[in-house]
């Protein structure tokens, strides 16, 4: 909508037209209020027009008051703007599954200038993530963690985050979606930290895990790297043309494997893998879509299922240690048996573990972005910056 000239006295100059169009990289801009006019000037024998499934039903109202649109729609979109079952027929009908597939489609295949968008977010959120690093002491809030993270962020440029930042010290880095950031760090703790700052309305989203006194235990230690070798075997396996469900059935197994050798769960591969008892330690999916939306979009949702180039996913491998699914796990006598609990209960408060970088598929395999900023995941990479010493 146009904004009126007082608000410039509020807000400062505003962009013309023009100029909103170049940044967009539109062919033209006009104001909502202008649109009848326009197609009834530029395009008065439009046969269908192409919108998107507004959320509001007064911009789809908006359209259907433009006298030479067609007012015979189909019943769902005439319910939405809230209108009566039109008597007649005239020139133009509306279509609002053709655009949003479209652009849907095209938002999953990045051009070199997304890409670029993408590396410079992947490069402020690192930075972020280090100063996280370096901040970070024993009785700091969660939450000063992540003011620390939203200041360096902005020290490079990069405003706005692409999502609420998730700052889990011990037990609540089991939490997926952990948001409070309000509880106290611990001298022992392991920290979670998943956030990702945007450039030009493109979000990076990256995880990193550390010691919360700069030094991983031995403990701390088997379950990073557990963690780390998930996300090594996925990496390799990611090119054009291969399955998503392939390479994540092929991490789960592996991550089975691993958490057998360390003596968390027992029995045969085939029962473990028929069980699901790698959903008890790693609930959540190996990754997603990437782009304008921290889920990005595509025409097969915001997960892929075969791998093109120009995609960029995440990578994000886990291992938690969540009371909840535990408890459940042990309620099941089949389940139960497969889980050696004394050895479980020892990790309870580690909380978990996960590692996530940005991926770029190319045409001979794939990019990493995070990786191309110099953000350490090796463990002793990250106490070399804790320490100073990077």
């Amino acid at each position: 909508m146009q904004a009126p000239d007082d608000a410039a006295v509020w807000s400062g100059g505003l962009p013309s037209l023009d100029q909103i169009a170049e940044e967009a990289g539109a062919d033209i801009c006009i104001y909502a209020g202008d649109l009848p006019n326009y197609l009834q000037q530029c395009h008065p024998n439009v046969d269908t027009l192409h919108i998107l499934d507004y959320d509001h039903p007064d911009q789809q109202q908006q359209l259907l008051d433009i006298p030479h649109i067609c007012q015979h729609q189909p019943q769902q979109v005439q319910q939405l703007a809230g209108l009566q079952a039109a008597q007649t027929v005239t020139k133009c009908s509306f279509n609002t599954a053709f655009l949003n597939n479209t652009l849907n489609r095209c938002r999953s295949l990045k051009t070199a200038a997304e890409v670029a968008c993408l590396l410079e977010a992947s490069k402020g959120s690192a930075e972020a993530h280090k100063a996280i690093w370096r901040a970070c002491k024993p009785g700091m809030k969660e939450y000063h963690l992540e003011a620390a993270f939203g200041h360096a962020a902005g020290q490079h440029g990069l405003r706005h985050l692409g999502y609420p930042c998730i700052v889990g010290a011990g037990r609540n880095a089991a939490v997926l979606h952990y948001e409070r950031n309000s509880a106290t760090v611990g001298p022992n703790d392991l920290v979670l930290v998943d956030a990702g700052a945007e450039y030009c309305c493109y979000t990076a989203d990256i995880t990193r895990t550390f010691p919360a006194n700069g030094t991983f235990t031995p403990q701390h230690r088997d379950i990073y790297d557990l963690v780390l070798s998930l996300q090594e075997h996925a990496l390799n396996l990611i090119k054009p043309g291969a399955t998503w469900s392939d390479i994540q059935h092929s991490t789960r197994q592996l991550l089975l494997d691993h958490l057998q050798q360390l003596g968390l769960v027992q029995g045969s591969m085939e029962t473990l893998a028929e069980l699901q008892v790698d959903k008890i330690f790693m609930p959540h999916g190996l990754g997603h879509f990437l782009g304008l939306d921290v889920h990005d979009v595509s025409d097969v949702g915001p997960v892929p299922q075969q791998l093109q180039e120009g995609q960029c996913i995440t990578v994000e491998p886990g291992v938690y240690f969540m009371p909840l699914l535990l408890d459940r796990a042990l309620s099941d006598p089949k389940k139960a048996s497969c889980l050696n609990q004394s050895a479980i209960d020892t990790l309870i408060d580690l909380g978990g573990v996960r590692v996530e970088d940005n991926v770029l598929i190319t045409k001979s395999g794939h990019f990493n972005l995070t990786a191309a900023t110099g953000l350490p995941k090796q463990a002793s990479g990250i106490e070399a910056v804790m320490a100073g010493n990077a």
